[in-house]
């Protein structure tokens, strides 16, 4: 049997995929760099961004420290919608995650904030099926930071040696590591369903596909 009582999935490329060809990368495209990845490598890195995600700014104080760094002109109706339209549904994610439930704990652990979180909820139904999520912008960390992991592993109520990460970066899988818990990088449905079995996590009966 798996010593693992909990599974913690990341959201952005592992709940749900992330598509840095449209939404607010449109809006920045005159400001940004020429590649989408360095134009989300450049939004990343700037302080509002991480402030934000982090719970310290306000959306209407994000969009405004924005607007200024980018000369934006669309108001900020304009400025949400655009900087959340960049989500699809992950293929395979919702019935793996279904297939989990009962079996173990389901949580959550995401750099993200108000704005993203809101319309991520209210339209990928996968997200009803994670019993406590655990957000940037709620509890101040941001990964790989290591107390982001444990306030994951104390929100679904598991030791952190007996949860299970799931997260798309590698740099983020190690922090985990080294936070105590087990972890995957995720490569595709597939793989991780392989992965899970290969550790002993048994999904619902009669809906492995092996």
């Amino acid at each position: 049997m798996s010593k693992i009582e909990a599974v913690v999935f990341d959201l952005g490329q592992v709940l749900v995929q992330v598509d840095i060809t449209r939404g607010i990368f449109e809006l920045f495209g005159h400001s940004l760099a020429n590649s989408t990845e360095a134009a989300v490598a450049q939004m990343m890195q700037e302080p509002a961004y991480a402030a934000y995600n982090a719970g310290k700014l306000t959306p209407q104080q994000f969009y405004k420290a924005m607007k200024i760094k980018f000369s934006l002109d669309a108001d900020f109706a304009e400025f949400a919608r655009q900087w959340c339209d960049i989500f699809d549904p992950m293929d395979g994610m919702y019935e793996l995650v279904k297939e989990l439930s009962g079996k173990v704990r389901l949580g959550l652990l995401s750099d993200t904030d108000p704005l993203h979180w809101k319309y991520i909820r209210r339209r990928f139904e996968v997200i009803a099926l994670i019993e406590r999520p655990t957000l940037s912008f709620e509890t101040g960390f941001r990964k790989p930071e290591k107390e982001a992991y444990l306030a994951a592993a104390r929100n679904v109520g598991a030791a952190a040696s007996r949860c299970l990460y799931i997260d798309d970066l590698i740099e983020n899988v190690q922090g985990a590591m080294d936070a105590g818990l087990e972890a995957i990088q995720f490569v595709n449905v597939g793989q991780l369903r392989k992965d899970m079995i290969n550790r002993g996590i048994s999904f619902n009966q009669g809906q492995e596909h092996i």
